[in-house]
């Protein structure tokens, strides 16, 4: 019997690992070229098609009219991802549906709001929404928050509504997300909940997405080149909770704020963190040893106890 592709690739692995400790790089490099045999680049090309579908399926449920989605954070200090991965569908779906106007309704938590801030304007701007676009409202209870996205529903006004929890409420479970789901469907709404810091649990969401910050590439130049040390566009590290493809893999996203658009994230080269013509701020004296300078005696210090309040 022939060996599987997975033991295969462990021992390449571990040949070019020894390769490198042997001091032969030259040795190592031909092994990685040998790893990359038809085998390899068609899993590559397998797992790109799969990728490409899950990404339909998303943006075509996010999408779609009459629907409740849902898109989950882990922490609270990532709630600017949610939102923002939140605000980009929002933006993808009224730019599809062009008959409809382009106006967010954005019902924060108070809690959130106390930790991460309010919506800032200029990064709504930044990122592709205008300032006049956004209807930003604070209920103090999550009773008044959930009865307030049924009647924003209610009113067709907006092109979407999205809806803040943080973590998991007991006056926001399973009944709750039924009834919005009911009211979306019946309204032709869409409705997104952007749960903060809360754990996965029984909705009636079409979609559940779990959504983490993933390092951003670097800014592009004109001539296609990046520009070293600097931040190009948010990207969002995807993870499919709820699909109606089971066994989702995560996607790596990025936003375009350009086009309004969410696309596959394909990572360049990656650049330097200073221009190619860059010295070094502090350069090292010519007198000084190549050796580091040897500790000199430690000494310990006892905390005074009689330290004025």
């Amino acid at each position: 019997m022939g060996e599987s592709p997975q033991a295969r690739e462990t021992l390449f692995a571990l040949r070019e690992a020894i390769a490198r400790i042997e001091g032969k790089p030259d040795h190592a490099a031909r092994l990685t070229v040998q790893t990359t045999g038809p085998e390899t680049k068609q899993r590559a090309v397998n797992e790109r098609l799969e990728h490409q579908d899950l990404f339909g399926s998303i943006v075509g449920d996010s999408l779609a009219l009459g629907t409740l989605i849902e898109v989950r954070g882990q922490r609270l200090q990532q709630a600017g991802t949610v939102t923002g991965f939140g605000v980009a569908l929002a933006l993808m779906a009224a730019e599809k549906n062009q008959r409809q106007r382009q106006r967010l309704l954005f019902i924060a938590d108070p809690q959130v709001v106390r930790e991460a801030g309010l919506a800032y304007g200029p990064g709504l701007l930044d990122f592709g929404l205008s300032s006049t676009a956004l209807v930003h409202a604070l209920p103090r209870r999550v009773e008044d928050a959930l009865w307030l996205a049924e009647a924003a529903l209610a009113s067709r006004a907006f092109s979407t509504v999205l809806l803040e929890v943080q973590g998991n409420p007991k006056k926001f479970g399973l009944t709750e997300s039924r009834r919005l789901s009911l009211k979306a469907r019946a309204t032709g709404g869409r409705l997104l909940i952007l749960r903060q810091a809360g754990e996965e649990e029984a909705s009636s969401a079409l979609l559940r997405l779990f959504v983490e910050p993933a390092p951003a590439a670097a800014r592009s130049l004109a001539d296609g080149s990046l520009l070293g040390g600097s931040i190009g566009s948010p990207v969002f590290r995807i993870t499919p909770e709820k699909s109606r493809i089971p066994g989702s893999p995560e996607l790596i996203l990025e936003w375009n704020s350009d086009d309004r658009r969410l696309q596959l994230f394909e990572q360049s080269e990656p650049a330097s963190l200073g221009s190619p013509h860059s010295v070094a701020l502090f350069p090292k004296a010519p007198d000084r040893s190549h050796r580091p300078a040897a500790l000199g005696s430690l000494v310990a210090f006892a905390p005074r106890l009689d330290r004025a309040s």
